[in-house]
């Protein structure tokens, strides 16, 4: 090899980043020309060149890339913060706040001989009914009704007038109408469609001594949460010298503290429910959002102590 082609070599990764002078790069240009062996060496300094662990610039390339990842996680953190904390305003806002009954909430009509329509008063912003046949085997079916409005529905669903709903199942068998209070006191029978009867809707007949109770299913969710907790943080106190299995039982510990909080947001203390379905799927799907949140977060945390070490 010429002592040209060694001095040309020395300059070909300064040429190849545009650092050199114009004369300079004149020379390169002119010797490149006549050698096909430094423009190969040309070729190969212009792509992009692998760091090797053992280079000075390695560690500070891992750096530069744990610092962009800790801001990709923490941006997903807030937005993670932020959706649950959106979701919990909801959850408040869309509680459900059941009616005392009075004569003028609900209105039975009968609907021909195929059943009976229910009409709501304004107040009632939503409402649920269930038909089934009577229990003790009477020849007669109930029709159990729950109407409610909301904080949400009350500032900003009003004005759309009274609803109703057409109840045709069993139609063939006399139907009692009982409203469910959700409160603890006594249902009440608020009236009984006959069919095939010159008076489809009558009062006759009509009563009935029972209180519906709310469901405890939310209570022994919570129990089980907070006991997962309990037996983990004796897990995690017993893993003092295993710092690896630490970390894994903090991140599974996570998620009953995320579905206790969950628990807190939607329901308070309270262990009952009488909208069960609803409070359930919130409370998971708020306990997902927060679990994801706090992995996040202790991922942060971990690299951050990880940066800190690097940095000496």
């Amino acid at each position: 090899m010429r002592k040209e082609c060694n001095i040309i070599r020395d300059l070909l990764p300064l040429y190849a980043e545009n650092m050199v002078s114009p004369d300079t790069a004149d020379f390169v240009e002119e010797h490149l020309k006549g050698c096909a062996s430094c423009k190969q060496e040309y070729e190969r300094a212009k792509e992009p060149q692998p760091v090797r662990e053992d280079s000075g610039a390695a560690p500070l390339l891992n750096l530069s890339r744990k610092l962009l990842y800790k801001r990709v996680q923490t941006v997903a953190v807030t937005a993670l913060f932020v959706a649950a904390l959106l979701i919990s305003a909801f959850a408040a806002l869309d509680a459900p706040l059941y009616l005392p009954y009075s004569e003028d909430l609900i209105t039975m009509e009968p609907l021909g001989s195929s059943g009976m329509v229910l009409t709501f008063n304004e107040e009632v912003t939503d409402f649920r009914y269930r038909v089934y046949d009577d229990p003790d085997g009477g020849d007669f079916c109930y029709c159990d009704i729950e109407v409610w409005t909301s904080l949400w529905d009350q500032w900003f669903s009003q004005g759309k007038g009274s609803l109703s709903v057409a109840v045709t199942e069993n139609h063939a068998k006399p139907m009692i109408a009982v409203y469910l209070p959700n409160d603890g006191t006594e249902d009440i029978c608020i009236g009984k469609y006959e069919p095939n009867s010159e008076n489809p809707i009558t009062k006759d007949g009509c009563q009935i001594n029972r209180i519906t109770l709310p469901r405890l299913a939310l209570g022994y969710y919570s129990l089980f949460a907070a006991a997962a907790l309990a037996i983990l943080g004796i897990l995690w106190v017993l893993a003092k010298k295993k710092p690896k299995l630490r970390v894994w039982i903090e991140r599974i510990g996570f998620y009953p503290a995320a579905y206790l909080i969950s628990h807190c947001i939607v329901s308070g203390i309270s262990w009952s429910s009488y909208s069960l379905p609803r409070d359930f799927s919130l409370i998971l799907f708020l306990s997902i959002l927060l679990y994801s949140g706090l992995l996040l977060a202790h991922n942060i945390w971990r690299l951050k102590r990880e940066i800190k070490e690097i940095h000496g």
